[in-house]
Order: structure tokens, then sequence, then C-alpha cells
């Protein structure tokens, strides 16, 4: 139990180190929180900084959720605390301890433990994300969308208990981060992106 314990809490250590953050401090000299929709994401870095930043950005966010997934399962032998571990990841991302818990939006993060917790169904749920991105131009439906698309094939192909749990709080907590984001669409002013730098 106390390594269990001890996994989470690392987990969302390095849940809270925010690419954004740090490659826009260290690069840019600023801090991306004061541009922009103040988000410390992939799509702030986009809008202010271009595709190369928002590339980094996106992969590092993805691939930081990894190995807190990975160590988690075999440490402890444990899809659950896996799990467990890959969500403690994606509130640290969202909750950074490290910058005062103002973090990002956490799809991203999200994206990366779904990879390795079930590839097939996130790959698929990635595609119905992208499509929708790109027909809209607006990452936030996509995001949105593309995660209840995971939980929707999750519950429809009959995944274990805690891959559906999962799903359910993943789901959860993009909706609540996008809340100004679904207020925006549902009034049509939700900015689209573009790829223009």
């Amino acid at each position: 139990m106390i390594l269990r314990i001890i996994l989470v809490i690392a987990s969302y250590m390095i849940g809270s180190l925010s690419t954004a953050i740090i490659l826009c401090r260290v690069k840019y000299g600023v801090d991306i929180r004061t541009l922009g929709s103040g988000n410390a994401g992939t799509t702030n870095v986009l809008r202010n900084f271009g595709k190369k930043a928002a590339g980094v950005t996106l992969l590092l966010d993805a691939l930081k959720g990894v190995p807190c997934y990975l160590v988690g399962y075999f440490l402890c032998h444990s899809y659950g605390v896996a799990l467990a571990c890959g969500l403690a990841a994606i509130l640290g991302h969202i909750f950074p301890v490290w910058y005062q818990f103002r973090g990002g939006k956490g799809v991203a993060t999200t994206l990366g433990v779904a990879l390795v917790a079930a590839p097939k169904i996130t790959l698929l749920a990635l595609l119905i994300a992208l499509a929708i991105m790109a027909v809209s131009r607006r990452v936030s439906l996509g995001s949105i969308l593309g995660v209840i698309a995971f939980e929707v094939i999750a519950v429809a192909t009959h995944q274990e208990r805690a891959l559906i749990l999962w799903g359910l709080c993943a789901v959860l907590i993009i909706i609540i981060k996008h809340r100004d984001n679904i207020k925006r669409l549902l009034s049509g002013t939700e900015p689209k992106f573009t790829l223009k730098k």
C-alpha cells in the first residue's frame, strides 16, 4: 500500500512538470499563462509561438504520463494502480505544484496515458477527434468529443472496470476544464486554430 501511495504522489509530481511553461520561459522568456487564453497547453503555445513549439509541447506533455503508468504497472502488477498513476500525472499537469497549481487542461497527458493503457481504443478515438478538429478547426471540440468517444468505445467493447472508471474520470476532467470553451462553442465565439506559423 505504501509503495502505491508513493507511486501516485511521484506521478503527480512528474505530471506537474509543465512543458509549456518551461519551454516558453527558457526559449521565449515569457510565462505562457500571461498570453492568449492563459492556458499552459499546446493550443495556446500554437497560437503564440507556432507549430514547432506546439509540437514539442504536445509530445512531451503526452510522454510524461507514459512512465507513470508503466512504473505503476510493472512495480505493482496492477492495471488499476497503473491507471491511478496515470490519472495522478494528468491532475499534476492541470494543477502543477511547481507553478501555483495553474497548468493546462490535461488533454495531451490524457492522450499519452490512454495510448499505453488501451492503444486500439485510443487510436480510434484519436481519429475521431482529429476528424472533428479538421472539419470544425476547433481543438477544444475535438478534444472533448475525442475523450467522450474513448469512454463510449470502452463501454461498448466491455473493457475492464478500471479502464471504464478511468475513462469516466477523464471525461469529467476534460469537460470541467473546457467549460469556458463549451460556452463559447455554444455561442459560436470559440476561435478556430490556424497553422500559418
